[in-house]
């Protein structure tokens, strides 16, 4: 079986190797344990200026992307999403919740959370209280970006606009959030950005290709699409 590669997939590619590449390179850089040029000034400037009905939203939204929480929310998309759309994108979406075992790698660099006096306080590290990257981030952008793009073969024009703007919007909601609400340095959140934009744009690249590979069992291609 030939694989072709679209010029747009060649785009996606070499956006997935540059956000990997420097996923690597910011790695390293954060490993110094250290605060990065830039980042008090912004996490004060997002505290502060953040209206208060976002940071009610980062409330609301923080404890169900956490350890118990994610599990949960995900379990309710899998199933709206076979309701809703069928087999295939609820396999797709399973792929995408496959790729957020990322989220595990959230203590590669081991950076305490801020605090409100902005310092950065080296050796006072707890699990699930800041560390590198965000895995909250990862988490949003694998799932609710899987969300996004499976709507577009599967949702009227309407319906999949309103989708993808509040999928869009719940990403950026916690970008936002995880800074302004000090769970995280900025550095944190970019190496969630970095980190979990080759896993989505991967886990797409596979799902597209999906029904030829099922052809090579007829079963499981009878299961997955059962009318054809």
């Amino acid at each position: 079986m030939q694989i072709r590669i679209s010029k747009i997939e060649k785009l996606w590619f070499l956006v997935a190797l540059v956000s990997l590449f420097a996923a690597v390179i910011f790695s390293i850089v954060v490993s110094n344990n250290d605060v990065l040029w830039g980042e008090v000034g912004l996490s004060k400037w997002m505290h502060d200026k953040t209206p208060t009905p976002i940071d009610f939203l980062g409330d609301v939204l923080d404890p169900v992307i956490t350890d118990v929480g994610a599990p949960l929310l995900f379990l309710f998309l899998l199933l709206a999403c076979y309701h809703s759309w069928g087999r295939l994108p609820t396999i797709g979406l399973a792929m995408a919740g496959s790729m957020t075992a990322l989220t595990r790698i959230s203590d590669i660099v081991e950076r305490p959370a801020p605090n409100h006096d902005f310092l950065y306080k080296t050796g006072i590290y707890h699990f699930g209280d800041g560390g590198y990257p965000s895995g909250h981030i990862v988490y949003a952008i694998m799932i609710f970006g899987m969300i996004a793009y499976l709507s577009n073969a599967n949702s009227a024009l309407r319906k999949r606009r309103a989708i993808q703007f509040s999928m869009l919007a719940l990403i950026f909601l916690n970008i936002w959030t995880r800074i302004s609400e000090l769970h995280h340095w900025p550095g944190d959140v970019l190496g969630g950005i970095l980190i979990s934009t080759p896993a989505l744009l991967l886990t797409i690249w596979i799902y597209g290709r999906l029904p030829r590979i099922m052809l090579k069992s007829p079963k499981l291609h009878r299961f997955v699409f059962p009318d054809a």
